[in-house]
């Protein structure tokens, strides 16, 4: 059986997960701590589903009896705390009670007319970690609000149809990171975590080096961001 490894990815993750779910690690501190894992859910048949995990393996939730309605969405990006049960099952590395899922905000990439550009917003935005884990870009990132959970922002990776090409890369797939604050006040700086699939770009990516993402940035203005992506027809 694979060792299930903490990357760097993955060490982000811990650091969100810690903060988003710190009441049901509250609830496990007179227990052993469970397992922590990064994947994505994939749908068997029917309500029947397991984790690709992001090191390589597969999870089977054998035991879900600890959570309660969890919505099954084939795609969806998550956090998984786990124990490991002592049954193996072929096909898998992880037999698994799970104690917690905490769903990652998972979105498609959207392509942006310009009569659409004022709705998708343009808000002042960071991105401190990006990285690609099989079908998806993954980015870390930062922004101001208000702390009222009544705001709501908004988070997009767009294809800009309207943008001129000035600071395209022509051997990228080239991409902007949205934020819409909706008039948020800007007072306490937070972070989080959005996962974008790369689908809707897949063709074009066989025929690329990577993606070039454009972000205007909390203090540098405008910056752009490549990462490459292993290819074997470039």
């Amino acid at each position: 059986m694979k060792k299930l490894k903490i990357t760097l990815a993955a060490s982000v993750f811990l650091f969100l997960a810690a903060v988003t779910c710190q009441s049901c690690l509250d609830d496990w501190n007179n227990k052993d701590a469970p397992l922590f894992a990064v994947g994505t859910v994939k749908v068997i048949e029917g309500k029947d589903y397991y984790f690709s995990l992001d090191e390589g393996s597969k999870l089977y939730p054998s035991d879900t009896t600890n959570i309660h309605n969890y919505a099954i969405v084939d795609g969806q990006r998550a956090f998984v705390y786990f124990r490991e049960l002592n049954e193996k099952l072929t096909g898998y590395e992880y037999n698994a009670q799970i104690e917690h899922i905490e769903n990652i905000l998972t979105k498609d990439i959207y392509s942006m007319p310009a009569e659409k550009a004022d709705s998708i917003g343009d808000d002042n935005i960071n991105a401190t970690d990006l990285w690609i884990t099989g079908e998806y870009l993954n980015i870390k990132y930062q922004f101001y609000h208000s702390n009222n959970k009544d705001k709501k922002h908004m988070l997009n990776l767009i294809v800009n149809e309207a943008s001129t090409g000035e600071h395209d890369k022509p051997d990228y797939v080239n991409l902007e990171f949205r934020h819409n604050a909706y008039n948020d006040d800007q007072l306490t700086l937070g972070t989080g975590l959005v996962s974008f699939k790369l689908d809707q770009i897949a063709e074009q990516l066989k025929m690329k080096k990577g993606v070039n993402i454009r972000i205007k940035s909390l203090y540098d203005g405008e910056r752009f961001i490549s990462i490459e992506t292993t290819n074997e027809e470039n």
